[in-house]
């Protein structure tokens, strides 16, 4: 099979998912090949890792502008550009959308071509910031592809509130491996400093992800700076706008509980020494943030957004705790300190249980090739 990949960026827990299910594609023998936008906004781009990764499998990889800019003639200087890597006599028989602006790009490219590709889009993540026009254009986009996928059923319910067709949407999990980057030295020495506050008595946090208002990493800080908060120390882990969160830390008298370590390629081993992932997210896909922890035995407290709520079975797989409320995530965190090692160690292993049955690297791989095949045949008929 012949399967192009169209994204905006390889760039966070999405562009680490598209990296490795490329990857995983091109080790079963298919032909693969990934096209992202070149240049980027302020905290946007391409991650170096995701990228010598997929040359290192062997998957084909361009850069070209644009599909982030909502502008025609950019978008058509892409289309121009994959009709010339894929010209009429080369096969292609799916075509992969990771958002809506390469989906307007594939339909394009799809449209132009003899063999008529199918063209899936998956749903990473609905941003928090469309305007009214760019909403009603990104679900008129995902009525016009053959399937959308989305890695949960609260995604799932969202689109097809806002009008996306549900025959149309099928929910595809995330997966991770079982393993993270190695770390640097720059990384070695923030697990030290994890193990020191460890051992003088201290909850060790981990918040991954790129630093802002849909992560909302500064509840944490609010938490910890309540009377309601226990002896901890958390490291930050992620790109962004780091420097409200270092004014934030700084202001609550916290400079010696926090640590704002910036972008790792190993944010997952980093995130493994912790003792609990926290994510106060105030909107989310599915992050694979959490998938790792599962894997890793990291307890996890997260925000009771239905998304987040849908993947953490509250007292049993991990803690909710409410949404913007930095009172519940104190004392969440507190009743985290206080469990027992077994209760601790219990929890732990059924998170590990759901990741094993559900939220496997090969498992997505396998529900991507379902839906593949089903797109290939209905093109058969």
């Amino acid at each position: 099979m012949t399967i192009l990949h169209l994204t905006t960026f390889l760039q966070g827990g999405a562009g680490r998912a598209i990296t490795a299910l490329a990857v995983a594609q091109r080790r079963r023998g298919h032909h693969v090949t990934v096209v992202a936008s070149r240049t980027a906004p302020a905290g946007y781009g391409n991650y170096d890792e995701y990228l010598a990764r997929l040359a290192d499998a062997g998957v084909g990889v361009r850069l070209v502008d644009s599909m982030f800019a909502r502008e025609y003639a950019a978008n058509l200087a892409v289309v121009n550009a994959v009709r010339e890597m894929f010209p009429q006599r080369a096969a292609l028989d799916l075509i992969h959308a990771h958002a809506a602006i390469p989906s307007l790009v594939a339909l394009t490219l799809a449209g132009s071509r003899r063999d008529s590709p199918r063209v899936l889009q998956t749903m990473h993540g609905w941003g928090v910031r469309k305007t009214r026009e760019q909403v009603d254009t990104d679900v008129a986009l995902l009525n016009l592809v053959h399937r959308v996928a989305v890695p949960s059923a609260q995604a799932r319910e969202h689109l097809t509130s806002l009008g996306v067709s549900p025959r149309r949407v099928e929910v595809v999990a995330y997966g991770v491996g079982e393993s993270g980057a190695e770390m640097d030295r720059r990384d070695r020495t923030l697990v030290d400093a994890m193990m020191h506050a460890r051992r003088n008595g201290r909850l060790v946090l981990a918040a991954v992800g790129t630093v802002g208002e849909r992560k909302n990493q500064r509840l944490i800080v609010d938490a910890l700076a309540t009377s309601e908060a226990p002896d901890t120390f958390c490291v930050f882990v992620g790109d962004g706008e780091t420097a409200g969160l270092a004014a934030a830390i700084r202001d609550a008298g916290l400079t010696e509980h926090c640590r704002i370590h910036g972008y790792s390629a190993a944010a997952r081993r980093i995130a493994a020494a912790a003792d609990v992932f926290v994510l106060p997210s105030r909107n989310e896909g599915q992050p694979l943030s959490v998938l790792e922890a599962f894997a890793d035995g990291v307890l996890v407290a997260v925000s009771d957004i239905p998304e987040l709520a849908e993947l953490v079975d509250d007292g049993m797989t991990g803690r909710l705790f409410d949404v913007d409320d930095p009172v519940s995530l104190a004392r969440v965190l507190t009743r985290i300190a206080s469990m027992s090692d077994a209760d601790a160690a219990a929890m732990r292993g059924r998170a590990r249980q759901v990741y094993g049955a559900t939220f496997t690297e090969a498992a997505m791989v396998d529900r991507y090739d379902r839906v593949y095949q089903g797109l290939l045949r209905v093109r058969s008929v």
